[in-house]
């Protein structure tokens, strides 16, 4: 299912967890890892701003040359050390690089160069690190929090296609053997439904809405899957019953949601159920 895992680590945040996981799938998936270490551009250009007006350009080129190699010491000592001592218990074959960029644009790039299946990463709240990539990539993307606990929350809504989600969660669940239920949203406050090319309908009653949730919790029950129906928020009740079971790992797929509450546009879905949710999240295209 993952056989090739990429590993992006910034300079501005790193976590072992991540590496934990990212070994704990590898030795489950017997894949191969690539990890970079991704300086932030940003860190050294605000390091030449702060220096002082007055010194010359070879005294800031000398300052960024001098963070780079802390970074570059950083990234050895630390991530890498980390990374070798921990991979190499599991005999998984891995691969590292330095690279001075902006996150986003440095894991798109790699992405273009090679195909993974899967990027593992760790997420900070209330950082400099810019995580558009959330919305921008076409792989799966793990956002590891440390949790510990072996249950798949997966979440279906009116504003997916809900078929890569269902699928995806029941092979993870039984190649972990985890605990799955499955979670339908009737988001109320953005009331169309979302086809299976990702398109969204005119808007629509409730009751239809509703009805198609209770078909879907239905036709997964016969399959012998915990499944649930809930209608409000799409992010409110996915983080409540994340927090009610306590869950190992979300899942959620292409929600198309476009209108908050009272009609108010949504933006940054994604990044948005990231800062919120405390549990890990994979995101599915």
């Amino acid at each position: 299912m993952f056989k090739k895992i990429l590993v992006p680590v910034s300079s501005e945040f790193y976590s072992k967890d991540v590496l934990k996981r990212c070994i704990f799938l590898a030795d489950t998936f017997k894949s191969t890892v690539h990890l970079i270490y991704i300086i932030e551009e940003k860190t050294l250009y605000q390091a030449s701003r702060r220096s002082d007006a007055h010194r010359t350009h070879y005294d800031r080129t000398e300052t960024e040359h001098d963070i780079m190699d802390k970074q570059m010491q950083a990234a050895d000592d630390i991530v890498f050390e980390d990374a070798k001592m921990l991979f190499e218990q599991k005999k998984i074959p891995f691969d590292h690089k330095v690279i001075k960029g902006e996150f986003s644009v440095v894991v798109s790039s790699e992405l273009e160069k090679e195909q993974y299946d899967i990027i593992v990463m760790g997420y900070e709240r209330g950082c400099m690190i810019n995580y558009r990539l959330l919305d921008n990539v076409d792989v799966p993307i793990w956002i590891e929090t440390g949790g510990h606990h072996t249950s798949i929350l997966a979440v279906c809504s009116n504003l997916a296609p809900n078929q890569k989600v269902p699928d995806l969660s029941r092979r993870l669940a039984q190649a972990l053997d985890w605990d799955l239920h499955m979670l339908y949203v009737t988001d109320i406050e953005d009331t169309v439904e979302v086809d299976v090319n990702g398109e969204r309908s005119e808007r629509k009653p409730k009751r239809d809405l509703l009805f198609t949730g209770q078909t879907f919790v239905e036709d997964m029950s016969q399959k012998g899957i915990d499944a649930r129906a809930v209608q409000g928020s799409l992010e409110r009740e996915t983080i409540k019953a994340a927090q009610s079971l306590e869950a190992g790992l979300v899942i959620i797929g292409r929600e198309q949601k476009k209108r908050g509450k009272f009609g108010l546009p949504v933006r940054k879905l994604k990044q948005k159920m990231a800062d919120r949710c405390k549990y890990s999240i994979l995101f599915v295209k």
